[in-house]
């Protein structure tokens, strides 16, 4: 029998009550909900599944650890490298957020493009506003940027809407839910001069850190919206708020920022053209079911010695 261990505030009673038969005379699973709880049991621990933030300690404490499973997608705040160089796996929890951050990018999509902000606001003032104009999603051109679980998730929606989708990936493998797929410093000038709507998905790297500036807002169309669902350090803000500032762009929708929670003093709260939400589009109520199906898949897998689901490249840092 195996010692596996959670430790996270994350409420985990749907992943502990449906707890597998198969697993239950070969796994033995504790869940914590502080790192100072279960500090002193973690000294036969081999897997660990954690929330986002993974604590140093908790490393020390685990001396045979050799599985690492986040509750997140992300994991640039995890220590990479002391994982590495213990030679520990380490799996995220891709495609957990396919769902609930599709609808909410397809979401956004339509807040601009049948002007819901501008209805809400005659709805408050009790004003009958029929001459607003108002615009389609059919025939539009989605470029995503990362074309993992969530990016095909949009483009099968986006689709469903009789948009065109563009993609965009570090390796410019194609995938059937793309009608282009691109890549390279080419590829992304042609996905921001051809699509009406622009999302990022895309992870905080070395690569990707403020990969879209002034150039790349500059060459975007000046009726198109960009959507930032990925890390807020991809993007440099103030080339940001510049281009919608001189109108280079229409709007953006915006759930992820570099320094959260946002700062009182950010111009994004005033911004009448910037849709603010508080990084909640991968919020839902059935984040944990989703968790804990790709939780049992890995269980199961390591049991066997089989490769994981998921598994992070500790070189490209997703």
């Amino acid at each position: 029998m195996i010692r596996l261990t959670a430790v996270t505030n994350m409420d985990l009673t749907p992943l502990v009550d449906n707890w597998p038969r198969d697993l239950t005379d070969q796994v033995e699973f504790t869940w914590y909900r502080k790192a100072e709880e279960a500090l002193p049991h973690l000294g036969e621990t081999e897997g660990l599944l954690t929330s986002y933030r993974l604590q140093d300690q908790l490393l020390d404490a685990a001396p045979k650890l050799k599985w690492v499973q986040v509750s997140s997608a992300g994991v640039d705040m995890v220590p990479l490298e002391a994982l590495a160089d213990r030679n520990i796996v380490l799996t995220n929890a891709s495609g957990v957020h396919s769902i609930q951050m599709s609808e909410h990018a397809l979401g956004a999509m339509l807040y601009w493009a049948r002007r819901f902000r501008e209805f809400d606001r005659s709805q408050q003032e009790k004003r009958w506003a029929r001459r607003v104009p108002t615009g389609e999603l059919h025939g539009q051109t989605v470029g995503i940027l990362g074309t993992g679980s969530i990016g095909k998730a949009i483009a099968q929606k986006a689709k469903a809407f009789g948009m065109t989708v563009y993609g965009y990936n570090r390796s410019g493998g194609d995938s059937p839910e793309y009608d282009v797929t691109l890549t390279g410093q080419e590829g992304l000038t042609r996905l921001l001069r051809e699509s009406d709507y622009v999302v990022s998905l895309l992870p905080k790297t070395a690569e990707t850190e403020k990969l879209l500036g002034l150039e790349q807002f500059q060459r975007m169309k000046i009726n198109a919206y960009f959507i930032n669902l990925g890390r807020g350090e991809v993007v440099d803000e103030s080339a940001l708020i510049q281009a919608l500032n001189e109108k280079w762009i229409a709007g953006a929708a915006l759930d992820v920022f570099e320094e959260e929670p946002l700062p009182e003093d950010s111009p994004f709260w005033e911004m009448e053209q910037v849709l603010l939400t508080p990084h909640v589009s991968g919020n839902s109520p059935h984040y944990v079911e989703r968790l804990a199906g790709i939780y049992y898949d890995n269980v199961r897998r390591f049991l066997k010695g089989e490769a994981l689901r998921n598994t992070v490249d500790y070189g490209a840092g997703y």
